[in-house]
């Protein structure tokens, strides 16, 4: 980066130290620090909705609990949805910001998840007697895919008047970047990355560490060698292993990647 700035680097300066700390603060102290630098790429890691979630624990739960004391759910699951408030004022703040400067149809905003709300599942670690994860979710947690999914969004002011576009197929963070390199029509080897573009008509796939696996025709469970095909599809013969033998080799070249360093060897045109 050009410039980083976090809290006893600079963003102390217009955000309160408090836990956490506010998203609306963070975006209302920077998005002036760089409007007049076009073009921009700004990269914010968001953190109002960490936890843990009580409003005694969490600033922005107790700061946004009037908006959600009317819900029937139990209080902690009222302090997880307040605190997350804090990022949608932010983003609110964000894109007024950018249509007063009049560039919000020349801005992209990429928003994504990097973990599922563990602070909330039944743990002492968490303080939690009880599975909060399974009542925000209405069902108990049997498997990876269950307990990690969320969603990526892409917006630009320009596409409002555009029909949403829906990825539905299994789709990872290993894939944000070949998708994004492909919509600014940047150069780059796919075959360099992991990921998928996901409006290609690459196979979609989603791995985990242990080696288990998402597919549009089912899920593999690496630590039990079991696979659940999807309801209502028809698995083709060897799939499984042909599928298996994929991840392995995504691992190896995983590894490979920075002790071969491939990206100098095979540099983008």
């Amino acid at each position: 980066y050009e410039k980083f700035i976090g809290m006893g680097n600079g963003m102390e300066q217009g955000v309160r130290n408090t836990w956490p700390q506010s998203d609306l603060e963070m975006f209302q102290y920077t998005t002036g620090l760089y409007f007049d630098q076009e073009p921009f790429s700004i990269y914010y890691m968001t953190v109002s909705g960490h936890g843990l979630y009580s409003t005694t624990a969490n600033t922005l739960s107790w700061r946004h609990y009037k908006k959600v004391q009317h819900l029937d759910i139990s209080e902690t699951l009222k302090a997880y949805l307040a605190s997350q408030l804090d990022l949608e004022y932010g983003l609110q703040h964000l894109v007024a910001e950018l249509e007063k400067a009049g560039i919000a149809q020349d801005t992209v905003i990429v928003l994504t998840a990097d973990h599922y709300p563990y602070c909330l599942e039944k743990s002492v670690t968490w303080g939690n007697t009880q599975d909060y994860l399974a009542e925000l979710y209405g069902y108990a947690v049997t498997d990876q895919p269950q307990r990690d999914h969320n969603a990526l969004l892409i917006w630009s002011a320009c596409l409002e008047e555009m029909e949403p576009i829906v990825v539905d197929s299994p789709t990872s963070s290993l894939d944000l970047q070949p998708t994004l390199c492909n919509l600014f029509g940047l150069a780059y080897d796919s075959r360099l990355f992991v990921g998928r573009d996901v409006f290609s008509q690459q196979e979609a796939l989603v791995m985990w560490a242990d080696r288990s696996w998402l597919t549009e025709y089912g899920y593999y469970d690496a630590s039990r060698d079991r696979f659940t095909p999807k309801e209502g599809v028809t698995v083709p013969e060897g799939y499984v292993n042909r599928v298996k033998s994929l991840v392995s080799n995504k691992f190896s070249y995983s590894r490979a990647v920075p002790r071969q360093d491939f990206f100098s060897i095979f540099p983008v045109q």
